[in-house]
């Protein structure tokens, strides 16, 4: 079991990650990656404290990629994760 804790700034509705500092941050490749459902369960009780600066937080299913990263086992996060698919700006830009 491999998950990240995923939510939505109460403002922009940007999707965003835990990191292992409790921080919030929009770059999955640096979230919490948590391998027990203990730990899971925490973060997302602590996600649960945070009503003024995100909503909708839930945990997703990652794998772990040869470089250490997590990826998203859904297409639907993974398309979540790197921004819309029907023009290149945002996200995608990023990687340019």
């Amino acid at each position: 079991m491999k998950k990240i804790l995923t939510a939505n700034y109460l403002l922009s509705g940007k999707g965003i990650y835990l990191t292992s500092e409790k921080k919030w941050i929009e770059n999955l490749s640096n979230a919490a990656v948590f391998d027990n459902q203990e730990d899971a369960d925490n973060a997302l009780t602590f996600a649960e404290t945070q009503i003024n600066k995100l909503q909708s937080a839930y945990l997703i299913d990652v794998v772990i990629t040869p470089d250490g990263r997590p990826k998203p086992k859904s297409n639907q996060e993974l398309i979540r994760a790197t921004g819309p698919t029907n023009y290149f700006h945002g996200k995608q830009a990023e990687k340019n």
